[in-house]
């Protein structure tokens, strides 16, 4: 990751020009589903405020900046939320599903009255030691076959978390992650 990219944090627009742009734009994140070392076994979540005033389990991830690569942006959101004790393997990175928050909850499956947001959900391997911070109350690590209960999730997430699971599910024809 580019060493100017790295300190920008998430606010590279002034607070009130950003609010003005999302009114108009719709604006490009990234998120990731963590994965243990050994993908099959647990998931990554964050803890984080939901914009309703609750709380509740998702995924990492934010916009991504101007001239930022994507995997840069990935690793950015990764390490100002989950500390610099934690190596994202970029290699592993894999774009599973697209995913749209709209500002009006009758548009499409997924709602965010702050901002219309165009999300890149990936998975990716992470190792090394969490320290949450930033956005991030809490993170844990759940094993697939027991993962929070769908009303515990943020912004709808568990639905991205479960395309995300699927996926890695359809990779293993012999098996199936989530069974009970």
């Amino acid at each position: 990751m580019s060493q100017d990219i790295a300190g920008l944090g998430d606010r590279w627009i002034p607070e009130k020009e950003y609010q003005a742009i999302t009114k108009r734009v719709p604006i490009l994140c990234v998120d990731v589903l963590p994965l243990s070392p050994t993908p099959d076994s647990a998931i990554g979540l964050i803890l984080r405020d939901t914009y309703d005033g609750g709380r509740g389990w998702c995924l990492v991830g934010g916009a991504v900046l101007h001239n930022e690569p994507l995997p840069d942006a990935i690793t950015r959101h990764v390490l100002t939320t989950l500390g610099g004790g934690v190596s994202l393997r970029v290699s592993t990175l894999e774009l599973v599903t697209v995913v749209e928050y709209f500002t009006k909850p009758d548009i499409g499956e997924f709602y965010d009255p702050r901002k219309h947001a165009v999300s890149l959900s990936y998975v990716g391997q992470l190792e090394g030691s969490v320290v949450p911070k930033g956005e991030a109350i809490d993170f844990q690590w759940f094993p697939i076959r027991k993962l929070p209960e769908p009303e515990s999730f943020g912004f709808g997430q568990e639905r991205v978390v479960e395309r995300l699971l699927h996926h890695l599910d359809s990779r293993q024809p012999d098996s199936s992650l989530r069974k009970h």
